[in-house]
């Protein structure tokens, strides 16, 4: 039987998002783990990918330019570069237009007006972890979290809040399987860890939310479904 874990100063981590990696230590935190969130990379993919276009497309102008003359029959020399400067591009158009964010209701992203996607939480049919992400659905929607890159503390809070009230599929682990309570167990563990690492010098400053996390581990007397 898994029990549910103690958090709090000593408190020892369970295996999820919670790992010490420097890309995890850029992120940019919230200053209450429940605040909606937007993300973007555009800080970095903008410049990075404005200096590499701008600078691949003048060097394209030079093998072009020999290949068109006769001076050069190596078609390589045009795609390579080619490849280069249109990576180069999809860098500063990922920088300028691509989005992903949280609220209460929903986990989402975009690129521009191009496409969108969400996934409600009262709509969450089943979790699962690939590497390092994990992975919500609803029906054929799928939605990644990156916890390396972002925030996503709202996310793992309102996954503790759906266990509290319903069944979804955990990995591998159907609703029905007899092994599903320990698991919701072990999840609900692990969310609350990666919730309470994010932000542990808020939990130690607001003990009435700490409270209130640790409420969300304690397993439900009954479910909707």
């Amino acid at each position: 039987m898994v029990e549910p874990t103690r958090l709090g100063a000593g408190a020892g981590l369970a295996a999820g998002a919670a790992s010490g990696t420097t890309q995890r230590k850029l992120r940019k935190m919230s200053g209450h783990p429940e605040e909606p969130r937007v993300f973007s990379q555009a800080k970095i993919l903008v410049p990075l990918g404005l200096v590499a276009s701008l600078v691949m497309t003048l060097v394209m102008y030079f093998p072009i330019s020999d290949y068109v003359a006769g001076r050069s029959n190596d078609i390589f020399s045009i795609i390579i570069p080619g490849l280069i400067t249109l990576f180069s591009y999809v860098l500063l158009l990922h920088g300028l237009f691509r989005r992903f964010g949280v609220d209460r209701e929903k986990v989402w992203t975009k690129f521009g007006a191009l496409f969108r996607k969400e996934v409600r939480f009262d709509q969450i049919d089943r979790f699962g972890v690939g590497f390092q992400q994990y992975k919500l659905y609803a029906g054929d929607t799928k939605v990644n979290i990156d916890y390396n890159r972002f925030d996503y503390s709202l996310v793992f809070i309102r996954l503790l809040e759906e266990l509290q009230v319903r069944r979804f599929k955990l990995q591998n682990v159907d609703i029905d399987d007899p092994q599903w309570e320990d698991t919701a167990q072990a999840h609900r563990n692990m969310f609350a860890s990666d919730v309470f690492e994010n932000h542990r010098a808020f939990y130690e400053t607001h003990p009435e939310e700490l409270d209130k996390l640790q409420a969300l581990i304690e397993p439900p007397t009954s479910y909707s479904n």
